[in-house]
């Protein structure tokens, strides 16, 4: 409660000055310090203290961010620092982060403002410093979920294609060949009907397993729906090179899923777009590495090449 004299007016010399502040610094969540205008620590909270793993926060005074946070990390904010106590200018909400010593990092929000005494001249500098590894870690999830099949894990459509556009330019630029592989797996339905879709998504997730192993670092593997998968291949020298590395995967798909009462094994139909030689716009190539893909179910277990020439696809 406020304090207030006999006459009910209130008292505002009741609150001493520095117990309130001494109490903020010893609980407040936020890291607070006062720097000089070398940067150097003047005075801290005990949350920034903990969070240095020091108990005695006279051990910090004096001491700069180079000290604490080593070379990159210190110089960086010291001269950020300068900055503002040259210039007057705060800096508000300033997202960083550092690595800690067992490789993690640590995300931080930063305010600093200068500090003037009664002439208006800049003598130091005033920080509150606020973890937000916690809501970078949210952040990420979200971004991850909107980028990235659920059941899966892997690239969803709309990264699909932004990994695509991508592909593309380079191919362009570079002179080389890039390949899109459209991906269904035979008698996808039967099975679900037969064992359940909780069996159906156990397979898909051992299918787009083994498509990562079957594929290279530099390629992508992507699930856009159901059992349809797509897989970009880069820096290709020559269309056979796209043509070996589908058959290896139509050939080892299904090979080591070990989930009881599959039968039959599985197998894939795979059709294949090639660009920049079977067009530069992403919807196209797609449609026609599905129209090859369905030329290939008739037969089932095989690919197709998309050919241009006939708007159709043959065997390879």
């Amino acid at each position: 409660m406020a304090h207030t004299n006999s006459d009910n007016s209130f008292d505002p010399n009741f609150f001493d000055i520095d117990l309130l502040f001494q109490a903020l610094m010893e609980n407040l969540a936020d890291s607070i310090y006062f720097k000089d205008r070398q940067s150097r620590l003047m005075r801290v909270s005990r949350r920034l203290a903990n969070s240095l793993g020091i108990q005695n926060m006279d051990e910090i005074i004096g001491k700069t961010d180079v000290e604490l946070f080593g070379e990159e990390f210190g110089e960086k904010t010291r001269a950020e620092e300068q900055r503002i106590m040259e210039t007057g200018e705060p800096v508000i909400g300033h997202v960083e982060n550092f690595d800690r010593p067992d490789g993690s990092k640590n995300w931080t929000l930063t305010s600093k403002l200068p500090l003037k005494n009664n002439k208006g001249e800049i003598f130091g500098l005033f920080g509150i410093t606020r973890e937000i590894n916690e809501l970078k870690k949210v952040e990420s999830d979200l971004q991850f979920l909107a980028t990235h099949d659920v059941l899966t894990s892997l690239p969803n459509r709309y990264l699909l294609f932004d990994r695509l556009d991508q592909a593309i330019l380079r191919a362009q630029r570079n002179g080389t060949i890039g390949a899109i592989l459209f991906i269904d797996l035979d008698g996808f339905k039967k099975i679900n009907d037969t064992h359940g879709h909780a069996f159906g998504d156990l397979l898909l997730v051992k299918v787009a397993e083994q498509l990562k192993n079957l594929i290279r670092d530099l390629d992508t593997v992507a699930r856009i729906g159901g059992d349809e998968f797509v897989v970009v291949l880069e820096q290709l020298q020559s269309e056979e090179e796209a043509r070996q590395i589908t058959a290896r995967i139509v050939d080892d798909i299904g090979k080591g899923i070990d989930i009881d009462s599959l039968a039959p094994p599985v197998t894939v139909s795979v059709g294949i777009s090639l660009f920049p030689r079977h067009g530069t716009e992403i919807v196209k190539l797609l449609q026609r590495a599905d129209n090859a893909m369905y030329l290939a179910k008739e037969q089932k277990n095989t690919f197709r090449v998309f050919d241009q020439t006939f708007n159709s696809a043959v065997i390879s």
